[in-house]
C-alpha cells in the first residue's frame, strides 16, 4: 500500500468519529500525528531491509504485531500518566491501520499469505521481501498518481466546504449560500 493509502485508511475512521462526536474536525495536531504513526512501520522497516540489508523484509520488525503490541501500550500508559491519552489512541489506532493495511490479504488467505510469519516475527521466522527495493515498489512514472491525487483533492475540497457551510464556519472571503 503507498504512503497516501495508509494515511486515508485511519485519516477517514478519524475525521468520521470525530465529527461525529464532536462536530468538528480532528486538530492539526492529531492529524500530523495521525500521519507520522501511518507511517512509521515504513519509516523503520523498509530502510533497514532495502538501503543497508539488515531485514530480510520490509515488513519484519515494526511491522511484528509481537514487537509493536508492547511498545503501543507502553506508548499509551506513558501518556495516561502525562494526561495525552487521546493523543496515544490515535497514534497507536493509526501505527495499527497500517499494519492492518498491509496484511489484509491475511483476511483471504489466511496462514497462506506470503508475508503472514512476518507478523508474528521473532516466533515465526519472517519470510524475506520479493522485490528488495524502494525501485520496484515505486510507481512506473509521477503521472500515474495524477489521477488519483486529483480525485482525492476534490473529494477532501468538497468535503471541507460541505461541513463549513453545515455549520456556518467560513474563512475570511467564502460566503454562505
Amino acid at each position: 500500500m503507498y504512503p497516501a493509502g495508509h494515511f486515508l485508511l485511519a485519516a477517514v475512521p478519524l475525521t468520521v468519529y470525530t465529527v461525529a462526536q464532536w462536530r468538528r474536525l480532528p486538530s492539526g495536531p492529531m492529524v500530523l500525528l495521525l500521519l507520522v504513526a501511518t507511517q512509521l512501520p515504513d519509516v523503520i522497516d523498509k530502510p533497514l531491509a532495502w538501503t543497508f540489508a539488515i531485514l530480510p523484509s520490509g515488513r519484519m520488525l515494526a511491522h511484528s504485531l509481537v514487537v509493536s503490541l508492547p511498545l503501543l501500550t507502553g506508548v499509551v500508559l506513558l501518556a495516561a500518566r502525562w494526561g495525552y491519552v487521546r493523543y496515544a489512541v490515535v497514534f497507536s489506532a493509526g501505527y495499527l491501520s497500517h499494519i492492518a493495511g498491509d496484511f489484509y490479504p491475511i483476511l483471504r488467505l489466511g496462514t497462506e499469505y506470503y508475508f503472514f510469519p512476518n507478523l508474528f516475527w521473532p516466533l515465526l521466522a519472517a519470510n524475506p521481501d520479493r522485490t528488495p527495493s524502494f525501485a520496484a515498489h515505486s510507481p512506473d512514472s509521477l503521472l500515474s498518481l495524477a489521477v488519483p491525487m486529483a480525485v482525492f483533492g476534490l473529494a477532501v475540497s468538497y468535503s471541507l466546504v460541505t461541513l463549513y457551510r453545515r455549520d456556518n464556519r467560513f474563512p475570511a472571503g467564502v460566503p454562505p449560500r
